[in-house]
């Protein structure tokens, strides 16, 4: 069991690493240089955060949670990706090697840790669709895919975790106890917070400015997964596609993204700046009222999620309607490809995080 104690000193851990750290990463080359067309801030920053958020999980372990072998699996695949996230940051190893490291520990999650999904439910309403020898195969892939939806979704301040912090509040709210994974959210919780101030500069924080990094929005996409597959589990508190409502500004941009590359020959997984933060940031001039903008969105259909999911209504009716929403937001993508363009053009100079 986690105490207010507890998460206060989870909360300290990350802000003293930050701290610390802030210093070192320019003696180290841990910086993030703008430069690139996509990216729209102007000054070099440390991506230190999710180190930073790292320590205050490895805290919260310490203090909180019983040391079982399976918890150390899954910690095992964290510090996994928060390795070679920050290598990449550093030293920009390249998507494979992203790929493979999040294969990895989305393997070590499921076997080592046992968080597996056994069953989609009545996805299409012609009965539930069981995984069979498919369950292992498919988590894996369920999981690459939401832990690179969220390094995507990670191109303006505040804007991943932000996203973040509201499924994961939606996944605690929503289970019926506090077990060691529920544990493991409020100490995410905590250790992100603490990153968000210095991020967004609140509170009169200013001068300390750092980025997630890749190391960061890996470690956060794999907390996620690991919640929402636990979650939505044999012995879970949610149905399967109430996940995807919780998931669904990411996985809309990403599939939309990545859709978008394929058909115009690139590789799915080269940047550019076709997000969805993007364009908002483009019209607004201000990556600030992007992420209000996506955040808000995201609450509305994590609130549609919860309501069809608390009033029983059919997953199968749940899931055509997001299936709807994202054709939705296909089209109406589609029709503001020009604007962007145009947008492109005369784009100003915005402070904000790019990845």
């Amino acid at each position: 069991m986690i105490t207010i104690l507890d998460m206060v000193v989870v909360f300290l851990v990350s802000s003293v690493a930050l701290a610390a750290l802030y210093p070192l990463a320019p003696m180290i080359g841990l910086m993030d240089h703008p430069g690139e067309q996509r990216k729209v801030h102007r000054h070099s920053v440390p991506p230190i955060g999710g180190i930073a958020i790292f320590s205050g999980l490895v805290a919260s372990t310490l203090l909180s949670l019983p040391i079982t072998a399976s918890h150390l699996y899954g910690m095992a695949g964290a510090a996994l990706l928060v390795l070679v996230g920050a290598l990449d940051d550093r030293f920009g190893l390249g998507p494979r090697v992203r790929i493979l490291a999040q294969v990895i520990a989305a393997l070590i999650l499921t076997l080592g840790c046992g968080v597996t999904l056994t069953s989609l439910g009545d996805l299409l309403g012609f009965g539930p669709i069981d995984l069979g020898v498919l369950s292992v195969p498919f988590t894996v892939f369920a999981m690459v895919g939401v832990i690179n939806a969220v390094n995507m979704i990670d191109g303006i301040d505040g804007l991943a975790g932000g996203l973040i912090l509201i499924a994961l509040g939606t996944v605690l709210l929503l289970a019926p106890e506090i077990g060691p994974i529920q544990v493991l959210l409020l100490a995410t919780i905590a250790a992100i917070i603490p990153y968000l101030i210095c991020n967004l500069e609140l509170f009169g924080v200013t001068k300390r400015k750092v980025f997630l990094g890749d190391a960061g929005s890996l470690l956060l996409g794999y907390i996620l997964v690991w919640a929402l597959v636990d979650a939505a589990g044999p012995a879970g508190s949610i149905d399967p596609v109430t996940a995807i409502w919780l998931i669904a500004i990411p996985l809309m941009d990403t599939l939309r993204v990545m859709g978008r590359r394929i058909l115009q020959g690139v590789s799915p997984f080269s940047a550019d700046a076709g997000h969805l933060h993007h364009f908002l940031s483009r019209v607004f001039h201000s990556t600030r009222k992007a992420m209000i903008l996506m955040l808000a969105a995201a609450i509305i259909l994590t609130g549609m999620g919860v309501f069809g999911f608390l009033n029983q209504i059919g997953e199968a009716v749940m899931f055509y309607a997001a299936l709807s929403i994202f054709v939705a937001y296909l089209l109406v993508a589609r029709y503001v490809h020009s604007l962007s363009r145009a947008l492109e053009q005369q784009r100003r100079p915005i402070v904000g995080e790019a990845t």
